[in-house]
């Protein structure tokens, strides 16, 4: 079932929509969540919070035809929000709103795969050397597949400032790996492929 078809059907009450939401989106959410806060017990609570929101008011949501941008874009407002606010988790050390971590641990077993390529463990590295919006967009780009519209919507960019990012990101890792673009977006989509299913 395609986006548009599943969210109508859980706007009008459909519990197995709603669950096929949950199941299908859970785990891009808590990337995504993860790599801006880093704080696991925060995300887990925030992503139940937008999950219960959206039940809650789904009388009241418009239509869309992409429902992880959807929810990608409620978590960030919602983890923006609760990080920046006084309250249950003002005790805990949270990453600025304005980091972005795209890492790995390096005892992974994913790492430790025979047929991780040298210049994958490289790519790893050098992502780890962009600035943190240039790492946001590269991710939300190219591992959650977001049109640049929308990560310009969801970081309160301007759409050529989004498209300067990336460029400036794809110019920082071509030049730190000797590729040319067309390698380093086909490497780029390994990865996402190996480390993020």
């Amino acid at each position: 079932m395609d986006d548009e078809l599943l969210w109508s059907s859980f706007l009008q009450g459909n519990r197995t929509a709603f669950q096929e939401i949950y199941s299908k989106h859970y785990q891009s959410l808590y990337s995504y969540g993860m790599r801006k806060l880093n704080h696991a017990d925060l995300v887990r609570d925030c992503i139940q919070d937008v999950f219960m929101a959206v039940w809650v008011n789904r009388a009241n949501l418009s239509p869309t035809t992409n429902i992880k941008y959807y929810l990608l874009a409620s978590l960030r407002n919602l983890l923006v929000k609760v990080a920046t606010a006084d309250g249950k988790w003002q005790k805990v050390e949270i990453t600025s709103t304005e980091l972005f971590h795209i890492q790995f641990n390096p005892e992974s077993e994913y790492i430790q795969k025979e047929n991780l390529t040298q210049k994958a463990k490289i790519l790893i590295e050098a992502l780890d050397k962009l600035t943190p919006r240039q790492k946001e967009v590269l991710y939300l780009r190219y591992f959650e597949e977001l049109s640049y519209e929308q990560i310009a919507e969801l970081l309160n960019l301007t759409l050529k400032g989004v498209y300067k990012l990336n460029y400036r990101a794809i110019d920082a890792l071509k030049l730190i790996l000797g590729l040319n673009k067309s390698e380093l977006l086909t490497l780029i989509i390994a990865l996402k492929l190996e480390f993020l299913k």
